[in-house]
């Protein structure tokens, strides 16, 4: 089963060119089984994403944010309904452990599109699991990121980082069993101890 963890629409996303719509139907004509809606620093009202979810009904669309921190975005997903939004703003180090303390995960995006040094906060923080692939990550950032993953043991992941349907399908994550609600994919994550449980397929080039 294929799935996206990493989508903006234009709906909550200002830097996003295709609406929620689009980005469904291109998932399901990509052979996509699920989506992660991840607005910037913004969670997707229930009641609109439980009418997407309603339109779609075989597509799973979970949902998610990404969180902008002093040291970079951060893909956080909740349990729960009213998972609503994280209070106040954080440094990773801060934002890790709140997201823990709620039930859920936190994906490293992008990391290394800008740095290419290794963080210093690694040193104190472990997030649950990073990207290692997407359309807004070059080489370099993907070899970075892999050996870094490689070396805590931290799960990887491949996401489209899509603000254009036209990505989507690109980059995706092969699981072994269909998810059909977030609390599916904490469980699955934190039960990964390390390695590659997810992998690419059909990579395309990274956009800068």
């Amino acid at each position: 089963m294929l799935y996206d963890f990493h989508i903006h629409t234009r709906e909550y996303s200002d830097c996003s060119i295709s609406s929620a719509e689009e980005m469904c139907l291109k998932a399901l004509e990509a052979g996509l089984a699920g989506i992660a809606l991840t607005e910037h620093d913004v969670w997707w009202p229930l009641a609109d994403i439980q009418e997407l979810r309603d339109r779609f009904p075989e597509l799973t669309i979970i949902r998610g944010i990404e969180y902008s921190c002093p040291e970079g975005h951060f893909l956080v997903f909740l349990p729960g309904p009213g998972n609503g939004n994280l209070p106040g703003w954080h440094s990773v180090e801060g934002l890790i452990p709140l997201v823990h303390r709620h039930g859920g995960i936190v994906i490293w995006a992008h990391p290394f599109r800008f740095d290419k040094t290794r963080p210093s906060w690694l040193k104190h923080v472990r997030p649950d699991g990073m990207e290692v692939a997407s359309s807004n990550m070059h080489a370099q950032a993907e070899i970075r990121a892999r050996k870094v993953a490689a070396d805590r043991g931290i799960m990887t992941f491949c996401n489209s980082d899509a603000h254009h349907a036209s990505l989507l399908g690109n980059y995706v994550n092969e699981l072994d069993f269909s998810l059909t609600r977030v609390e599916d994919f904490i469980t699955y994550v934190r039960k990964q101890e390390h390695g590659d449980g997810i992998r690419r397929a059909s990579p395309v080039g990274a956009a800068f």
